[in-house]
């Protein structure tokens, strides 16, 4: 195999795509800059920092069903980018962008606690995951645009039900070209169900000042499934917990219970002390039984009442776990 060119080729090759990166983060830069786009960015920095949606209207008029703002404002991106990439077929514009559940997403601009992004679903993608079973609800606002295509989603509400035990309610949402809706993460789930061809839209979302848990719920009987740490810190220590849990370590039980218990971080969110407790279930059924009746037993704790039940759930479901040793620490 002939080599001898190789190296200068390398060199000749990283040369040009670096050429064609910086020609691709100019016009990019170019587009931000222009009259139209740059009012829109000034104002992300106002909603990223808090100021309510109205107040920042060169974003608001994105999302508006009026079917002018939007489409421009993407289009404007889209000429942009591509006259680019044409010059620059292996180039990538400098922008972030990610795929989940089949769902490809571009990440146009960010500012503090706020992200504007372009999605794209695919229908043939969409038929082949399964139909899901959960809804999550993120503390987040988000606001939709549909630049293209038609298809159906699902909205699904949450309201108050007793123990962990939520009432779910779900509705049908046509989309098509110019549907514009706001959604609550606390309370309403988005979910696509189908797609005819492909449907583009436009997403701005708000991650809440002081965020609460993302929470998960099954859709057959509204049953709290997972609850997500709110924080870095708390999600870190919630990956440590899982962890020593699949290794199987025992040892690890007391600094969990002091978790749970909420001894060995004051500041411990409710989610990071669930989390805790059940990795205790998981390592030892003794010393998880004991931990859920110290926490139920204190009428100030406010994990008290969903502990209380989880505690009746398995007695009821397990009657010989009343029989388990006590653990002591």
């Amino acid at each position: 195999m002939p080599i001898q060119g190789a190296p200068a080729g390398a060199r000749q090759d990283e040369e040009s795509w670096e050429r064609g990166q910086a020609a691709l983060a100019r016009r990019l830069a170019d587009w931000r800059a222009l009259p139209e786009i740059a009012p829109v960015l000034e104002a992300m920095k106002l909603f990223g920092e808090g100021a309510a949606l109205d107040l920042c209207q060169p974003l608001a008029n994105l999302f508006t069903a009026d079917g002018e703002h939007a489409p421009r404002f993407v289009e404007s991106f889209v000429s942009a980018g591509l006259s680019c990439l044409r010059d620059n077929p292996l180039g990538q514009i400098p922008l972030s962008h990610g795929r989940r559940d089949a769902v490809p997403v571009l990440l146009l601009a960010d500012a503090a606690r706020a992200s504007l992004a372009l999605a794209a679903y695919e229908g043939a993608a969409l038929d082949a995951l399964p139909a899901p079973k959960t809804a999550r609800f993120a503390p987040q606002e988000t606001w939709i645009y549909v630049l293209s295509g038609t298809g159906t989603a699902d909205l699904v509400l949450r309201r108050e039900g007793q123990g962990t035990r939520e009432v779910l309610q779900t509705g049908a949402i046509d989309l098509q070209p110019g549907t514009a809706f706001y959604r609550y993460g606390p309370r309403e789930a988005f979910q696509m169900r189908s797609v005819r061809g492909s449907l583009v839209l436009l997403r701005l979302q708000r991650q809440f000042a002081e965020p609460e848990p993302a929470r998960e719920y099954s859709l057959p009987d509204g049953a709290l499934v997972h609850q997500s740490a709110a924080h870095p810190h708390d999600t870190r220590l919630e990956l440590a917990t899982s962890l020593l849990a699949r290794m199987a370590r025992k040892d690890a039980v007391g600094p969990m219970a002091a978790i749970a218990l909420g001894q060995s971080d004051k500041g411990a969110s409710q989610s990071l002390r669930w989390h805790a407790l059940r990795e205790v279930l998981t390592l030892d059924t003794a010393a998880g039984l004991d931990l859920l009746a110290r926490l139920s037993s204190d009428p100030e704790d406010p994990l008290a009442r969903p502990v209380a039940s989880l505690h009746a759930s398995l007695l009821e479901s397990w009657p010989d776990l009343a029989k388990a040793a006590s653990w002591r620490e």
